[in-house]
């Protein structure tokens, strides 16, 4: 696969063997592919698409893109030694006095244009650049610094903290936006019953639901949510650049790195999507469409578009002209590439868009913290499909030996390793009963929606530890003993659960109304049932219901219930009292 006459013009101290065209199923970076091939007039000639003046096209199917995502380049930059040939070749060419000389010249190792090799037939230039005369180093430290993948893995760097940042992003989420949330919700008869304008209501339905749809049609067709599209082109540059001298050799390693880090990109952040969208358009919700439109944009724009502006902040601290950032994400797709990306389309967008849609509607019939198992079962879901469809699209040439199977069993550990640790994060909320009484069995089957959360404090980490404590035995308790009946499970909320939602500061005014009306009838109903049985002793209920001697004090407490309303301090002080009375 190396293309003997392919390297790039001028006469440097390292040459770097340049590659033939990709085969038709494979993505490289134009600047590691033969010119003479790239521009071999027999493939046709290449032609810019009406799209995007970013793509251009020939006859034969092969495809020039610039994709600026901070994941491709530091992958292709970090195995290959192309960058860093090119910064030794630079270093050699430059003399190496910084000061002005005896004839007061100025040093060639002071700002100005740098003496590329080839410039004007390599077509691959670094322009000095004024910033770089604020750094702490000079040219010919900068160069060192390329020559040497200083800066390369800079970029590596930066691409696992982009990859971090999203990873616990998308969990602050799940944790602060939804869990902290069950099990409040409004459920569909509360909105059907709202006397409020019924229009509105009706979009704002339509606003979570139709909306969605329409900003996937905008990831597909428009290129600021390209980034959002990027894992096939992430995989097929890992995928055939291990096919390679590079990744059969020296940079072995540095393709297992990228395969584990290819893995959370392409599988991991994605497999987030289907219940983040939901929990943001549920929780964020405007109430109309256009309020929900901007609110789904943080999913499209923001999240996938970190790959693109991590790339922005690469070019930025290395002072790189804008010529070096277009060359240096130019990638040629062989032809067959179009398939594998307009397949992940579909198995990207209908899967997100099929549960996006169940959980945005269940949200509003029952808040339960088991919609979680959304989450694990799209890890699965992409693994497999990654591991499966482009054979299936282009059969026995993705399995090639060597690095095959290693990409295999690193990507396969990656996403198992993931998904055990999420189930052992969030075990107390995916399995019923096992940390229960902490998290009790109502919690997950919320009887209704004016319960308070049982969760407080530091809840996030102290239930991870829980869980693991029961998972392993080492709280002297069985993992499956709340399921045999050996613990309570708390299936039924106490009294105090509704108590302290009503005097909690999580409720909406009409929730608050709503939950003292509620709690009115619940006293009254009591009230009632001390009338009976003092009835039933002898004490009379009628001398209760007059204020009798006897009954005097709880006829005084059902009148004043019933005269309070909504009023905290009086409720509250007969709740008191009637549970003394009741004891």
């Amino acid at each position: 696969q190396r293309g003997g006459g392919g390297e790039h013009g001028g006469e440097p101290y390292l040459t770097f063997p340049t590659y033939d065209l990709p085969q038709p199923n494979e993505v490289l970076p134009a600047v590691i592919v033969s010119l003479p091939q790239l521009l071999n007039p027999d493939g046709g000639s290449w032609t810019k698409t009406g799209k995007n003046d970013y793509i251009a096209r020939r006859s034969d199917g092969s495809l020039l893109q610039i994709t600026p995502d901070i994941y491709i380049f530091s992958q292709w930059a970090s195995i290959t030694r192309y960058l860093a040939d090119l910064g030794i070749n630079n270093a050699v060419e430059n003399p190496y006095q910084s000061v002005q000389q005896d004839d007061g010249s100025p040093g060639l190792n002071e700002p100005q244009p740098a003496s590329v090799y080839g410039n004007g037939t390599s077509g691959f230039m670094i322009n000095w650049l004024g910033c770089r005369c604020s750094w702490p180093c000079t040219q010919l430290c900068w160069f060192y610094l390329l020559g040497s993948q200083f800066l390369q893995w800079v970029a590596v760097v930066v691409a696992v903290l982009t990859i971090v940042f999203q990873v616990l992003l998308l969990e602050s989420m799940i944790v602060a936006n939804f869990l902290a949330e069950v099990p409040h919700t409004t459920t569909w008869y509360e909105w059907w019953t709202l006397d409020e304008p019924w229009l509105p209501r009706l979009i704002w339905l339509l606003g979570k639901v139709i909306v969605f749809w329409f900003m996937i049609g905008n990831a597909v067709n428009f290129d600021d949510s390209q980034s959002f599209l990027a894992s096939p082109e992430i995989r097929l540059l890992l995928r055939s650049l291990a096919n390679r001298f590079e990744g059969q050799t020296y940079a072995y390693c540095t393709v297992v790195l990228w395969t584990i880090i290819s893995e959370f990109a392409t599988v991991i952040v994605v497999s987030y999507f289907a219940l983040v969208s939901a929990i943001i358009i549920n929780v964020e919700s405007t109430g109309n469409a256009l309020g929900d439109a901007t609110i789904i944009f943080l999913i499209f724009d923001f999240i996938p578009e970190l790959d693109g502006w991590a790339m922005g902040l690469i070019a930025f601290a290395a002072c790189l002209p804008q010529d070096f950032v277009d060359q240096s994400s130019t990638y040629l797709q062989g032809p067959r590439c179009q398939v594998v990306y307009r397949t992940y389309r579909y198995v990207l967008f209908w899967w997100t868009g099929i549960w996006t849609t169940l959980l945005i509607l269940l949200f509003r019939y029952q808040m339960t913290p088991l919609y979680l198992w959304v989450v694990p079962a799209s890890f699965l879901y992409f693994l497999v499909l990654w591991q499966t469809w482009p054979y299936c699209l282009d059969g026995w040439p993705v399995c090639f030996p060597h690095g095959g199977p290693c990409i295999f069993w690193a990507a396969l550990g990656t996403t198992l390793l993931w998904t055990g640790f999420f189930i052992l994060r969030y075990g107390c909320f995916l399995f019923p009963c096992v940390c229960a009484p902490e998290v009790p069995g109502w919690f997950f089957f919320p009887p209704s929606n004016m319960l308070l959360s049982p969760l407080e404090g530091e809840w996030d980490t102290k239930y991870f530890y829980l869980f693991v404590e029961r998972l392993f035995g080492l709280g002297g308790r069985a993992f499956l003993d709340g399921l045999w009946g050996e613990v309570d499970c708390g299936w039924e909320p106490l009294e105090s659960d509704y108590e302290r939602f009503y005097h909690g500061d999580l409720q909406t005014p009409q929730q608050f109304q709503k939950g003292w009306e509620t709690r009115v009838a619940q006293l009254e109903g009591q009230v009632q049932v001390l009338t009976n049985v003092l009835a039933s002793l002898g004490l009379g209920a009628d001398g209760l219901a007059d204020g009798g001697s006897d009954g005097g004090a709880a006829g005084r407490m059902e009148a004043s219930l019933r005269d309070a309303g909504g009023r905290r301090l009086l409720l509250g002080g007969g709740a008191s009292l009637l549970n003394g009375t009741l004891i």
